[in-house]
């Protein structure tokens, strides 16, 4: 008997030791709040674990969704009713195969929910230059939810990415009919954006290539989408403006789009000087400018503000105040603000915030104001 019960205490302790060892996440509540997102896993790497949809007063599985999964990033997007939702898993960024994103519909049905087989879905066009590209570089494919519309209607984005090229994306709008069954209603190619122009800026002006920037950009930092700030809140596509916060190694940056008066990019990136300093005090004391070439890569500009040299440049006649990069223009007595709407670069004091000057984009260089 001792024997038996020393076998039965020794199983337990095993079956129990990853449920010691794990961590339970609770994210992504319906908006009546009876069901969530439960994410159980492993609190060392490769955070290994499963997902699954749960009501929250019982704590039962209404839904299993993914039983080995590993970090990434994970969200649960509900129509306002809670009868629909959209699970979206993307690993990518952590695996060899873009087979790690995927997207799922359910519709609730009583006290559970049935998937939805959803339709095959359309590639983006791709450009030119990704078909004459021979390039190893890694190809990601992400197909996200991003909106259930007032008609039941469910928006998703579709996404080809590749540093080597950039990115083609398009807005996929899947309609359902009363039997639930899924189709599409449009496929819209996305138009140019400053996201596709911040991708092609040079690797060596960030710590990793700017995918992986967009990434962070994107997501906030967070494993759980919902939980993030609303994306047109660091991206801003319509108006042209960019915000990314650091990592301790990359510093902040912001980044604004101007358009020539024939049409031609024109990508101001403004970087924090120092990585380490937390958000609230960074002050954006280096500026680039950077063109699209012939290559269909973004380049600096020469004399963009950046370079050792004078304001007296093409872009910002009249200015005549000396600026050295790695210094910041004497330890840093001038600070950058991108615009987020408009076409205004603001030049202030980084301490009192006094703005100093105000330089405008006329379509072909900035203009100080008087």
């Amino acid at each position: 008997m001792k024997l038996i019960g020393f076998i039965v205490a020794l199983l337990g302790s095993c079956c129990l030791a990853p449920c010691v060892n794990a961590r339970e996440v609770i994210s992504c509540k319906s908006p009546d709040g009876k069901f969530a997102l439960r994410h159980v896993h492993e609190e060392k790497q490769p955070y290994a674990g499963d997902t699954a949809i749960i009501e929250v007063a019982t704590g039962k599985t209404v839904a299993p969704l993914d039983s080995n999964w590993n970090s990434g990033y994970l969200k649960l997007l509900w129509s306002r009713d809670s009868q629909r939702v959209s699970y979206f898993a993307d690993n990518t960024h952590s695996t060899e195969n873009a087979g790690g994103c995927s997207t799922r519909v359910f519709f609730r049905n009583g006290s559970t929910f049935n998937e939805v087989k959803l339709p095959e879905l359309p590639s983006p066009k791709l450009p030119p230059k990704a078909v004459a590209t021979d390039s190893d570089a890694h190809t990601t494919r992400r197909v996200e939810p991003m909106q259930w519309l007032e008609n039941g209607d469910l928006v998703l984005e579709s996404e080809v990415l590749n540093d080597a090229w950039g990115r083609a994306a398009s807005k996929i709008t899947i309609g359902f009919d009363p039997e639930n069954r899924a189709a599409i209603r449009s496929a819209e190619q996305e138009k140019v954006s400053i996201v596709d122009y911040f991708l092609l800026l040079p690797a060596d002006r960030f710590e990793g290539p700017p995918s992986v920037w967009l990434r962070h950009a994107r997501t906030g930092g967070h494993t759980y989408l919902c939980e993030a700030e609303p994306r047109e809140k660091s991206i801003d596509e319509k108006n042209g403006y960019m915000s990314c916060g650091g990592d301790g190694a990359q510093a902040s940056f912001d980044v604004a789009l101007f358009l020539y008066r024939d049409g031609r990019p024109l990508l101001a990136l403004c970087q924090a000087g120092e990585p380490e300093v937390e958000e609230e005090r960074s002050v954006y004391s280096y500026l680039s400018f950077f063109e699209l070439g012939a290559d269909g890569k973004m380049h600096e500009i020469t004399n963009s503000i950046s370079n050792d040299s004078s304001l007296s440049l093409a872009l910002f006649p009249g200015v005549q105040r000396e600026y050295d990069r790695w210094v910041a223009e004497g330890k840093g007595d001038w600070e950058f603000v991108l615009p987020r709407k408009g076409k205004t670069i603001l030049v202030r004091a980084p301490k009192t915030k006094k703005i100093l000057h105000k330089f405008t984009w006329t379509g072909e260089k900035f203009e100080k104001e008087k």
